[in-house]
């Protein structure tokens, strides 16, 4: 993970700190991984998908929505729910803010606590070598059809089952990045501690780098 307390706003999202660390990771770990597997990658053509392609030699997108920019960029596109996919192994896993979101769109699941779980586990067994895995972090909090911010306890357990595993965990915090406030390294207390404000959406995310 990077070594910024502090992160420069271009976007104005969480991709203005998921983006950077996401590149120094698959640049820092290039020579040990083939093949790539991103989980949730609509829209990354604009993100970060041509710098992984200088890296991966074998580069699969998954989503269960369809994007042609992205189609473009890898070797195989995957248009599928990840909880029906017929599970193949890749070295490198990654999967963007996007376990929010599963369960409230574009297919709903009840119960989606317990679904974002089952969704964790596979991702975390899909991956050979390593995962790239970030999400918003807080208060309990749903916004219908939308995303759910993930809760302590679910994090912690997400955590506790990394136990085997090399894990660097980081914790970032932002004023309001919609009204250009920069993400800082943060605490874990910190950012279990926020709740959801809709004026200034998500202001709390983790990120996990995970090695077997």
């Amino acid at each position: 993970m990077l070594n910024a307390l502090q992160y420069p706003m271009t976007r104005k999202t969480d991709r203005d700190l998921e983006i950077p660390n996401i590149i120094a990771f698959a640049r820092e770990h290039k020579m040990q991984y083939e093949s790539l597997l991103d989980v949730g990658c609509h829209y990354t053509s604009d993100y970060y998908a041509n710098e992984l392609r200088l890296y991966a030699k074998k580069y699969h997108g998954l989503d269960p929505g369809r994007d042609e920019a992205v189609e473009k960029i890898v070797d195989k596109y995957i248009q599928e729910d990840f909880l029906k996919w017929q599970q193949e192994q890749y070295d490198f896993v990654l999967c963007c803010s996007t376990i929010e979101h599963v369960g409230m769109y574009p297919i709903v699941y009840e119960n989606r606590k317990k679904i974002r779980d089952i969704f964790y586990t596979k991702l975390l067994a899909t991956a050979n070598k390593f995962l790239w895995f970030s999400f918003p972090v807080g208060q309990a909090h749903e916004i219908p059809g939308e995303m759910s911010i993930i809760p302590p306890d679910q994090c912690e357990g997400w955590i506790e089952q990394t136990k085997n595993y090399k894990v660097t965990a980081g914790f970032f915090h932002t004023e309001g990045a919609q009204a250009g406030f920069p993400w800082e390294l943060s605490t874990k207390e910190k950012c279990y501690a926020q709740p959801y404000i809709e004026t200034l959406g998500t202001q709390s995310v983790c990120i996990l780098e995970i090695e077997k």
